[in-house]
């Protein structure tokens, strides 16, 4: 009976990881391809390891993603609770574009949210103080 409940919730918080972000209104095809995963966690993990030795060690990273075409598709990749003075969560926005079958990051622009006392609470290019 237990795996009867569990197929549910795991089919459900697939989607949610795979899809779009909270209140997005574009129109994604769920689950974006599997050449799309991949070219967002290869491009993942440099920003991973890059905010890691800038940053502190990160307690936690998410991956959504929305394939908005056939050739056009953006995720988000944030990473949170970082264990530095002033930081303490960075969003990434990444466009990619398929050309050949293959999925390109053309566009990443980043923004940060600041411990409470040191800049903005939301997420913002304004730096943290």
């Amino acid at each position: 009976m237990r795996p009867l409940v569990l197929l549910p919730a795991v089919c459900l918080l697939a989607v949610a990881v795979a899809g779009c972000g909270a209140g997005a209104t574009t129109n994604c095809k769920v689950p974006p391809d599997r050449e799309l995963l991949l070219a967002v966690r290869a491009h993942a993990g440099p920003i991973v390891v890059t905010t890691a030795e800038k940053r502190g060690n990160a307690g936690r990273l998410t991956i959504t993603a929305c394939q908005t075409s056939d050739t056009e598709a953006t995720a988000t990749l944030t990473v949170f609770s970082l264990s530095n003075e002033s930081i303490r969560d960075i969003r990434h926005g990444i466009k990619l574009e398929r050309e050949a079958g293959r999925w390109t990051v053309i566009g990443d622009a980043h923004s940060r949210r600041c411990y409470e006392g040191r800049g903005s609470q939301e997420f913002s290019s304004a730096k943290c103080t």
